[in-house]
């Protein structure tokens, strides 16, 4: 029997993600900055009459503002500071957040379809119910991040940092976490049908119940997860290690399990 598998590389997602240049450095414009300041109503007023204008917010620092439900969709955040902030709700369509510091930010509900957060800290960051469909995290530090219910359906998260997020009923289909660090994690009912995890790092993940039908895991380490009444048919699970890895009561059908290593016979 073939298994699917996702050929993509995830040196071909990194190439292809869109680095800074030196020479063009994050630098706010002050009068927009200024606008910002003025509130929501002024704000929106502003963005209403200059439809064009992409806002140029990049490097400033905006710790702790109360942005919920501002439309900054297109905007340069880039290398912003955006420590605790509420953005409950904003619009962050496509908005470039690439090196931007949002830790422990309420970005809770908010549309970050297309968004690119390349490289952001994002450290506790509460993303719950946010959409972030096709977003750019590639290299995110994602560390004790909230993400339940999150949508990151074909979202770039290779090389991320997930450890002790939570991701419960997230769903994550066909999103790249190629080599992806996520140690611990909250994985509880999530979506990752034909998701590519390969090489990613998910011991002592929690996978209970999870729909991982078609994913590709080859290389991934899964040693003391827990993937209990998970769907786990026609997954590629080549070279994985699976040590230790709770597969009671999973739908494993079609799957080559003897690909893996260290599945025990029971």
């Amino acid at each position: 029997m073939t298994i699917e598998q996702d050929v993509t590389s995830d040196q071909d997602i990194t190439a292809g993600q869109t680095d800074l240049p030196r020479e063009n450095a994050a630098m706010a414009n002050q009068e927009h900055i200024a606008v910002l300041e003025q509130g929501n109503g002024v704000w929106h007023e502003w963005r209403k009459n200059n439809p064009d204008v992409i806002p140029q917010l990049g490097g400033a620092e905006l710790d702790k503002l109360d942005l919920s439900g501002l439309d900054l969709h297109g905007a340069d955040l880039r290398e912003a500071s955006l420590k605790f902030v509420n953005l409950r709700d904003a619009d962050l369509r496509g908005t470039c957040l690439a090196g931007a510091d949002l830790r422990e930010a309420d970005v809770r509900g908010a549309d970050l379809t297309d968004a690119v957060l390349s490289k952001a800290n994002l450290r506790s960051t509460d993303f719950r119910k946010a959409v972030l469909e096709t977003a750019n995290l590639c290299e995110a530090d994602l560390t004790g991040a909230y993400l339940d219910d999150v949508d990151l359906s074909d979202a770039n998260l290779v090389k991320v940092r997930l450890v002790g997020a939570g991701l419960k009923n997230a769903d994550l289909c066909g999103a790249h976490l190629g080599k992806a660090n996520l140690r611990k994690v909250d994985l509880r009912k999530a979506k990752l049908r034909k998701a590519n995890l390969h090489g990613a790092d998910l011991r002592k993940a929690n996978l209970h119940g999870a729909d991982l039908r078609k994913v590709n895991l080859s290389g991934a380490n899964l040693s003391g997860a827990n993937l209990r009444n998970s769907r786990l048919t026609k997954a590629n699970v080549s070279k994985a290690d699976m040590h230790g890895t709770d597969l009671r009561k999973a739908n494993v059908r079609g799957t080559d399990l003897k690909a893996a290593k260290g599945i025990k016979k029971t």
